[in-house]
């Protein structure tokens, strides 16, 4: 900081204070005698109001923060709003400075200022913060977190900031307010062809959850981030929350979109545009993800969901790079408050461009078809780093936050953080992936085998990609079958993840490995179907986002010489229709998969209409045979990567743990048993890719193809459970209990040696096969 007496009559300044704010100047001293002894100095951090710390011997130091000479943009600069909210703030949990006075008289120094306690603390202008031990750079940003939090759960009416803003539709005036800021910095300076562009954008495109009355009102900031807040010495306590220039009544998703620039932006020299993407994903220095941070975020708001995250984002670029162009038009009039700030208008032009990639990147996966929306396209080497990189930094640090929930009383309720992760998902197009090319997707099943092993590792994730079952399967029955009425209706919402759906087949009192023993019954009455029958494992049916059941059920037949496989249809029946009962959640070794679970369901009299039958009557196993095929295969896909991450678990153990003066990585019956598992996940791998290369150039349904679906559903899941029962017996009692996956990874893989059709089935299967090729 230098000595700044130039920049006003600092003589009148300390007149003002004596008179209005006395306590901050010692009792004795004349103003001519304070005006000689006194410095002021500018600080050089920040690019709004300009701001001085104020020293006289003897007395309080205190700072003045005022607006800038000269001509202003309109309603920029709003001085006397910040003192009025950090005023009405002081007796709240947020942390802000005293404030000693405020003084609309321009005649004092030249323009309206306000007086503010001096805080001394910590700013931090870098946000890999390199000067701070790697255990307190967590606790920094999650300080900051939550004070933004608290300043969200302020009431700002009981505070007195009931006339501060006018609550509802702040994005649309915020949106009209940086609009009217841009267009003025414009003037005799030039456009910016990507602000052009958003600004047409985002008010033809701004989400319901921004629109009032749906939209939330809260105290705003405007302007956080890191570093316009004072933190303690030798403590990640924040001190005071500066800057609040931009403060309002508005929405609360805006200001955390703002602070969350941090990751999204290029290194730049512009305060604003400090780069954190790069280092938030280095977990050595301690630094949370965008999804962590969201996450304290909301935990400590007590919200769960964040709608239209991407949009937010791209909001919040928009207005950066208004602010941007209006501090480039200012340091071109010569009245603004940094020496930096010449640099803004190629900064602001950076952030723009940033925001509209955002956008072209959202629009290039839609064309209006729905199935355009679903997928990215490129190499699938990018596609595997890209799903890596997200079950890295945005799956597994919540599985434990996942597996807390699924034990807690809320569990048959949606676990908070998956909207959010599905949005995210979205967001970088890793979205329905699953969807085969000869269906519209832009991956093999071969292509897509790699990318459904990685989501496997982890038991929730393939739902945040909207690739789980038995979704993907019923989906794929409507691609092929569905009418439009019934893609319009069920599909397009499965398709982007707002609804999921259940397939009800198997029965507790026939075996349902064969099929053809089905016994509920559809029953044809005038131009409906009534649908009775006793459903259990019907896997999704309780969680409460399901609205639709595909069921399998017998037509009555007058004609007993009709084949047994032709006997059988498909129909859609919403999840409320009248008689629709579930009776409890199946338990599998103890879990209750909640809140997807496993119901078992009685249907009474259930009537729907005939529109609502699947390809036609008679034709369900015809129909259902698509399920046999690739999508069938998913869970063998996922099965491997269940086992290769439990082979992974099963090395970090015995590389950690010592028995007999070693550890259990050098026992030699150890080391037989990592071989064993790795020779026998990457058998069953390659297995799998092949059978998907087979799938790929001859379909699902041809010969070759079944016998190797029948093979590879023989073969991985028993692999998996004898890797996954290995990872358990070296990590001993850990394996079994809470603390571990593997217990939850290995209730899966057994499951699927039933769920997908018994071993036998398949092993008769490939027997059968080979005895007819011999024969031929």
């Amino acid at each position: 900081m230098k000595d700044h007496k130039q920049y006003f009559d600092y003589s009148s300044l300390l007149s003002w204070v004596k008179y209005n704010a006395s306590f901050l100047l010692p009792d004795n001293m004349s103003i001519d005698s304070l005006t000689e002894k006194a410095t002021i100095t500018k600080f050089s951090h920040g690019q709004s109001n300009p701001t001085f710390l104020v020293q006289v011997p003897a007395g309080t130091p205190f700072v003045i923060r005022k607006k800038p000479q000269g001509t202003l943009l309109p309603s920029a600069h709003a001085v006397e709003r910040e003192y009025e909210v950090v005023r009405c703030l002081g007796p709240t949990k947020v942390p802000v400075p005293k404030v000693y006075g405020f003084c609309s008289d321009s005649s004092v120094i030249g323009t309206p200022f306000y007086l503010m306690e001096y805080v001394k603390g910590r700013i931090f202008t870098d946000l890999s913060l390199p000067t701070v031990a790697p255990e307190e750079r967590k606790q920094i940003y999650q300080e900051m977190a939550k004070v933004l939090a608290e300043i969200h759960n302020i009431d700002y009416k009981k505070i007195g900031l009931e006339s501060f803003g006018i609550p509802g539709n702040y994005v649309m005036r915020q949106i009209r307010r940086w609009t009217k800021q841009y267009e003025a910095s414009c003037e005799g300076v030039g456009r910016d062809p990507c602000m052009d562009n958003l600004v047409k954008w985002l008010p033809a495109n701004i989400p319901y959850s921004a629109v009032a009355p749906r939209e939330e009102s809260t105290i705003v900031h405007g302007d956080y981030r890191l570093d316009n807040l004072v933190f303690a010495e030798g403590s990640p306590k924040i001190l005071a929350v500066l800057d609040w220039e931009l403060s309002t009544i508005g929405n609360p998703l805006a200001d955390v979109a703002y602070n969350c620039m941090m990751y999204r932006l290029s290194p730049t020299r512009s305060s604003f545009a400090l780069p954190l993407e790069a280092l938030a994903s280095n977990r050595d220095l301690g630094i949370p993800n965008e999804m962590e941070y969201l996450s304290m975020y909301q935990s400590y708001r007590g919200k769960g969901i964040i709608d239209d995250w991407n949009y937010y984002l791209v909001f919040s670029l928009f207005r950066i790079a208004a602010i941007l162009h209006g501090v480039y038009k200012r340091a071109l009039i010569g009245n603004a408050s940094s020496d930096r700030a010449r640099e803004s208008g190629d900064v602001a032009k950076s952030i723009s461009r940033i925001a509209w990639n955002l956008v072209l990147e959202r629009s290039n996966c839609s064309n209006g078809s729905i199935l355009s929306q679903t997928s990215v396209r490129g190499n699938i080497g990018d596609y595997e780093l890209m799903v890596r990189k997200f079950m890295d930094d945005f799956v597994y640090p919540f599985e434990r936050s996942f597996f807390e929930h699924e034990q807690s009383d809320h569990r048959w309720s949606v676990w908070p953080e998956m909207d959010t992760l599905k949005k995210k998902a979205r967001e970088l197009n890793l979205w329905n992936l699953w969807i085969p090319k000869d269906l519209g997707g832009v991956l093999s099943n071969e292509e897509y085998a790699k990318l459904a092993e990685i989501m496997g590792g982890c038991v929730f994730a393939s739902e945040i990609f909207n690739c789980s079952a038995p979704d993907t399967g019923n989906m794929e029955l409507l691609l092929r079958f569905g009418t439009e009425e019934q893609k319009a209706v069920w599909l397009e919402p499965l398709l982007r993840g707002e609804i999921r759906s259940c397939f009800a087949m198997t029965e507790p009192l026939v075996a349902s490995s064969d099929a053809t023993n089905i016994a509920s019954t559809i029953h044809e009455k005038e131009d409906s179907y009534i649908i009775n029958g006793h459903k259990w494992w019907i896997s999704g049916a309780t969680d409460p986002r399901c609205k639709l059941i595909l069921f399998l059920g017998k037509m009555a037949q007058k004609d007993d010489n009709v084949p047994r496989h032709k006997r059988h249809s498909i129909v859609l029946i919403p999840m409320d229709s009248a008689g629709v009962k579930v009776i409890r959640p199946m338990h599998i070794f103890g879990f209750d998969d909640a809140p997807h679970g496993h119901a078992e369901m009685k249907f009474e009299n259930v009537v729907i209409p005939k529109k609502n039958i699947l390809l036609g009557e008679g034709r369900g196993f015809e129909a259902a045979q698509s399920r046999l095929g690739a999508g069938r295969i998913h869970h063998c896909m996922r099965a491997i990567g269940m086992a290769e991450r439990a082979l992974q678990l099963l090395i970090r153990r015995a590389q950690e743990r010592q028995t007999f003066g070693q550890p259990l990585a050098n026992h030699g019956v150890v080391q037989e048993v990592i071989t064993n598992c790795r020779v026998e996940v990457d058998q069953a791998r390659l297995l799998t890719q092949f059978t998907a290369r087979v799938i790929d150039s001859e379909g699902g349904a041809s010969r070759r193809a079944r016998k190797y679906i029948s093979m590879t559903k023989y073969v991985i899941p028993q692999m998996a459970c004898r890797v996954i029962d290995r990872a358990i017996q070296i990590h001993g009692a850990l394996g079994l209990c809470q603390d571990s996956v593997l217990s939850h990874l290995y209730a899966s893989a057994r499951t699927l040696r039933l769920a997908d059709g018994p071993d036998e089935v398949h092993a008769a299967n490939v027997a059968k096969f080979e005895i007819q090729s011999s024969k031929m």
